[in-house]
C-alpha cells in the first residue's frame, strides 16, 4: 500500500494526502496503516488474508457502518470494489488487558449496543470452522480442541439461545478505551451468534473472576441464575478452543 496507490481511487477530496505509517499493533489478517492528510487521519486496512474461516468483508463493512450509527465503532469509508483494502475513520484510544467493575459494566453496556444491530445473514454455524479443523489438522492437540467443543455444543442444546450480532473477536486488542468511550475495531469476523459468546470472549480474554463474570452477566441483562453461569463456561471452553485451533491452523499454513 503506498500513497500514490491511494490516490488513484479519488477517494480524498480536497485532501492533501501526507504520510503513510505502519502501525504498531497488527492483526493477523491485515496490515492496518495510519494516513495523515491535509484535513484527517484515517485508518487503511490492507487485507492479507481471507482463507480463514467465516471472514466476509462485505458484511463487515456493512456492520460496522450500522456499528458507527450506535457510536461504537469507527465511520467506514470506502471498500475497495475488489476487497482488497478499507478506508476508516481513525479512532483515539488505548487497549487494556485488565478491568476494574465500573469497565466491566460500561462494557457491558456497550456490548448490548452491539447485540441490537440487525442483521440478516445466517446464524453462525461451529459445524463448519470443526469440520474445517479436522481436516486440516491431524494432531492430538487439534482432535483433543474439537472433542470440547462438541461436548459443550451437546450440553448447551438444553439452553435457550438469544441470536444477535456479534462481533466475534472481542479480545483486548479489539476494545479501545478513550475518555469515557468504548469502541470497537476490526469487524471482519462479525456474525449471528448468540449472545452470550460475545460474553464468554470478555470473560476468557479478560480472565474475569466468578464475581466480575456475575457482573458482566447482571450489566448486560440485568439478572443472572445458576443456569446462565453454566451456559456462560460453555461458550468460555468453545471460544478457548476455537482459538487453539484457529492459530493452529494459522501456524500450520506457514
Amino acid at each position: 500500500m503506498t500513497i500514490q496507490k491511494l490516490k488513484q481511487y479519488k477517494i480524498f477530496k480536497n485532501e492533501i494526502l501526507l504520510s503513510l505509517k505502519l502501525l504498531k499493533n497488527q492483526g493477523y489478517c491485515n496490515i492496518n496503516y495510519k494516513l495523515k492528510t491535509s484535513k484527517k487521519i484515517y485508518l487503511i486496512r490492507k487485507f492479507i488474508s481471507d482463507e480463514t474461516v467465516n471472514i466476509n468483508r462485505k458484511f463487515e463493512f456493512t456492520v460496522q457502518k450500522k456499528a458507527y450509527k450506535k457510536d461504537i465503532a469507527g465511520k467506514p469509508l470506502f471498500l475497495d470494489k475488489d476487497k482488497n483494502f478499507m478506508v476508516c475513520e481513525f479512532l483515539k484510544g488505548k487497549h487494556k488487558e485488565s478491568l476494574n467493575a465500573q469497565e466491566i459494566k460500561h462494557l457491558a453496556k456497550m456490548v448490548k449496543k452491539l447485540h441490537s444491530i440487525k442483521s440478516n445473514v445466517n446464524p453462525y454455524d461451529f459445524k463448519k470452522p470443526l469440520n474445517y479443523y479436522k481436516k486440516n489438522l491431524n494432531t492430538k492437540e487439534a482432535r483433543k480442541s474439537i472433542s470440547i467443543c462438541k461436548q459443550e455444543l451437546k450440553i448447551l442444546k438444553k439452553y435457550k439461545k438469544t441470536l444477535v450480532t456479534t462481533h466475534h473477536d472481542l479480545n483486548p486488542r479489539n476494545i479501545l478505551f478513550h475518555k469515557n468511550c468504548i469502541k470497537f475495531i476490526d469487524w471482519e469476523y462479525a456474525g449471528v451468534n448468540d449472545s452470550f459468546f460475545d460474553l464468554a470472549t470478555l470473560c476468557f480474554e479478560f480472565t474475569l473472576n466468578k464475581k466480575e463474570e456475575k457482573i458482566l452477566l447482571k450489566s448486560y441483562q440485568k439478572r443472572t441464575n445458576k443456569m446462565d453461569i453454566q451456559k456462560l463456561h460453555s461458550y468460555i471452553k468453545i471460544y478457548k478452543n476455537i482459538c487453539k485451533l484457529w492459530f493452529m491452523d494459522l501456524e500450520n499454513a506457514k
